[in-house]
């Protein structure tokens, strides 16, 4: 058993308040087992995979791994813990545009400053060999599919050798025939590499194709209560050979040059591609015995308008983080940004962005004013459009998920609406964005002693959704 986990729970709110996400859940994880989690949005499961994999402090219960309690450890001891034994995948790719693939696969290798660069692309040029982008080594994100994305970021996962793979709706944006294809990627490479996996997905065929099946309802985590349909078997993926050893080590040390030689310049430039997650809006209609037809049509006629405001609240308006500047003495510009898909104006009302940095198991809230545009109480929002803000974070002792690093969340409420003054409901959106952020204070040398970055140690390091 390479994990056991122990009635969890996830609460927020108290009293009679009190909503658990997550209800005493259970599960024994076995080394190289395939499991899967099936639900319906908002039941749990992204809250139980982040519990499970050491992202998220549960309110109860008990997870261990390695034979450790994994919130009884130090910070520095999870956080390795993390690297080492447990590999992540997430609803979207989050590659870093400005770097290749090789680059973003070989990275997670070399920040815990135990792997020299040229074993660290030795690994990633074999494993982006093995999900069949040889030939894409040195391709940027922008310039592949979606499905190929999706390939470097399996490979990304299991760059550091993981027991445990978890696998957060890996394919929810891509079609049916690329969808299958990841899947089946994953089980080739679980039965060559021997790690277990545990999927969370929404797509029951290709659940069924697990060992074991689990199903995710209002917070609890039970067995699927149905035999298995005779699931259509994956098409079976032939890992290719890696390369030959001489041809490997070349390729290793080119790419570890040519990484160096790109330095801190490519820390100054994040990209963000990954939109911050939405909370899912759902409305109870309760109709008493006795309402005429009319209310009935009525009822019906409000949940097809909040079916379109929740897709429009959800699915045309993006947001993340764009950039972060030092102001000195512990200041901080932040850009956030709001990039709407669609031709016609999405009107964000009373934008509410407050920032909180991570002390202890806590979330400490720190000074954040916008500045400009960013403090009008109604935001029309026409292609992508930028907001600053100033944080003043003056903490002394922060958690250090990564050494010497804080670990800052920014939480941006806001209510939507397709019209400027809406006569009709609006969507309540909540996105939490994640980053790493250096302290003012720190020198670099003494992060690179416990860090190892290709360059300067970065300000800021973009974390997804957790």
């Amino acid at each position: 058993m390479i994990l056991r986990a122990e009635g969890l729970r996830k609460s927020y709110g108290d009293g009679k308040t009190r909503v658990d996400a997550v209800d005493s859940a259970d599960l024994n994880i076995q080394a190289g087992e395939f499991i899967s989690i099936v639900g319906r949005s908002g039941s749990g499961k992204s809250t139980l995979l982040a519990m499970i994999g050491a992202l998220m402090r549960p309110s109860e219960g008990e997870i261990v791994m390695a034979g450790e309690s994994v919130w009884s450890m130090s910070e520095i001891a999870r956080s390795d813990l993390r690297r080492r034994r447990v590999g992540f995948i997430f609803q979207f790719s989050s590659l870093l545009p400005n770097l290749r693939a090789v680059d973003n696969v070989a990275l997670p290798a070399m920040l815990g400053g135990d792997v020299a660069p040229e074993a660290a692309y030795a690994r990633a040029h074999d494993l982006l060999t093995r999900v069949g982008l040889a030939r894409r080594v040195s391709s940027y994100p922008g310039e592949m599919s979606g499905g190929e994305q999706r390939r470097v970021a399996v490979a990304r996962a299991l760059i550091n050798r993981p027991e445990l793979l978890l696998a957060d709706e890996p394919t929810s944006d891509l079609d049916e025939e690329t969808e299958e294809e990841i899947v089946a990627l994953l089980e080739a490479l679980r039965k060559d590499e021997g790690f277990s996996l545990l999927l969370v997905t929404h797509n029951r065929d290709l659940a069924a194709l697990a060992d074991r099946r689990l199903e995710m309802k209002q917070g609890r985590l039970i067995a699927h209560d149905s035999a298995p349909a005779a699931a259509r078997p994956l098409r079976p993926i032939v890992l290719p050979q890696p390369a030959p050893p001489e041809a490997e080590a070349a390729a290793a040390v080119a790419g570890a040059e040519a990484f160096h030689r790109l330095g801190g310049r490519l820390w100054a430039s994040f990209g963000r591609l990954a939109a911050g997650a939405a909370l899912f809006f759902g409305l109870a209609m309760l109709v008493n015995e006795g309402v005429a037809r009319f209310q009935q049509h009525q009822v019906e006629a409000r949940r097809t308008r909040l079916a379109a405001l929740e897709e429009l609240a959800t699915s045309t308006l993006r947001s993340d983080i764009a950039d972060i500047t030092s102001l000195g003495d512990h200041r901080y510009n932040v850009t956030i940004y709001l990039e709407n898909t669609r031709n016609e104006p999405i009107y964000v009302m009373s934008p509410s962005v407050q920032a909180f940095v991570q002390v202890g198991s806590a979330w400490q809230e720190e000074p954040l004013a916008p500045v400009a545009e960013a403090s009008a109480s109604v935001l029309k929002v026409t292609g992508r459009q930028l907001y600053h803000f100033v944080l003043e974070a003056r903490v002394a002792k922060f958690a250090e998920l990564l050494p010497h690093y804080m670990h800052v969340r920014f939480s941006n409420n806001m209510l939507v609406s397709p019209e400027s003054t809406p006569k009709d409901e609006l969507f309540q959106r909540n996105d939490n964005y994640f980053v790493y952020l250096k302290p003012d204070g720190v020198e670099d040398a003494t992060i690179l002693k416990d860090v190892r970055f290709p360059g300067a140690p970065p300000l800021w390091i973009w974390m997804p959704p957790h």
